[in-house]
């Protein structure tokens, strides 16, 4: 009778470490770093402007190199604010009206999932989004008085459309300085930085959202560098350079200037060709740091573990790029 005893007791502990280790398993796979495990891709929509087409140049590259499955899908208006995201919501009744270009690229290949022109509710309702990021536009990202009302709305109706996806703010970046937009705000690129980034770090704690941390990733890139411009060049010495010669950024993440044609149909002048410059978007050694930050946040890794880095990029720069991503990271969280 003993060892019957004995052996029901052995029986029950080992069907309930069984039933332990399974719920503790289940557990951890309803974690949100459980979602590239479990053979489901991670399913991220931006509700953007150019600052997170960006992220579509150099991150689903990554991502497939590093083995994480990512659908990632961007649905954007170039210079996009807060106000028009919210204008374009009141008006979404109207399904012929589809102000938003989509980029997708998914881990199945199957781009064509998506429309091209798209209607901003319908797309919160396309998917069962895992995230749904948004963000400022750049120009009034460091202005906490542009935000509102318009993102409190936008952030309830999200959580209406697609209560399943947690809502983040990407954190946009500072301009070099030739952009002459900083004169007319009396500011400096680190003054910029410091502002956008209080004013997201406002909006954030107002609503409990994480906050994907790409300025604090440049900052820290362009302070370990270092970035130094020197005596920025005036926009006349600028206008003087003769070909081929392009206006140097020092090796920043963010400016670039090329000789070619304008956007037809953006530019009057667009058949030309002439040294065009852009003095607020990632060139493509920012898209790598863009990449890195993203996948980071995104899939909870260390970004320095990434061995993946674009033709032309030295690895001494991709090193620091994924190192400046996870120390911004780390100081986020």
């Amino acid at each position: 009778m003993m060892k019957r005893n004995e052996f029901i007791a052995s029986l029950c502990l080992a069907t309930g470490f069984l039933l332990l280790q399974g719920a503790t398993a289940e557990t951890s796979c309803a974690s949100k770093d459980c979602r590239m495990r479990d053979g489901r891709p991670l399913k991220v929509l931006m509700i953007g402007n150019s600052f997170t087409g960006s992220v579509m140049r150099e991150t689903p590259t990554l991502a497939r190199k590093s083995g994480l499955k990512l659908d990632i899908v961007q649905c954007g208006i170039g210079g996009c604010p807060f106000d028009r995201h919210w204008s374009n919501v009141e008006k979404s009744d109207d399904k012929s009206f589809k102000p938003y270009g989509v980029q997708a690229s998914l881990s199945s290949g199957d781009a064509k999932k998506f429309p091209r022109r798209v209607n901003f509710t319908d797309m919160l309702t396309a998917d069962k989004w895992d995230i749904v990021t948004i963000q400022q536009a750049s120009g009034k990202s460091a202005f906490y008085d542009t935000y509102q009302p318009y993102a409190d709305n936008l952030i309830a109706k999200i959580r209406e459309l697609a209560p399943q996806a947690e809502i983040v703010i990407q954190q946009t970046w500072s301009y070099t300085p030739y952009d002459t937009r900083l004169a007319k705000w009396k500011m400096t690129p680190k003054d910029m930085y410091e502002a956008l980034k209080k004013a997201y770090a406002q909006l954030a704690a107002k609503h409990k959202l994480r906050i994907i941390p790409t300025a604090d990733a440049v900052q820290l890139f362009r302070d370990r560098l270092p970035v130094d411009y020197g005596k920025p060049l005036t926009r006349e010495e600028i206008n003087k350079i003769a070909k081929p010669g392009t206006v140097d950024f020092h090796g920043d993440v963010v400016g670039d200037s090329a000789w070619k044609q304008g956007r037809k149909g953006k530019q009057k002048d667009w058949e030309e060709i002439k040294l065009r410059c852009d003095f607020s978007h990632f060139n493509a050694r920012g898209h790598y740091l863009q990449a890195c930050v993203w996948l980071g946040f995104l899939f909870n890794v260390d970004p320095a573990t990434f061995t993946y880095r674009p033709k032309g990029l030295p690895e001494a720069d991709a090193k620091l790029m994924r190192e400046c991503a996870r120390d911004a990271l780390k100081a986020s969280r």
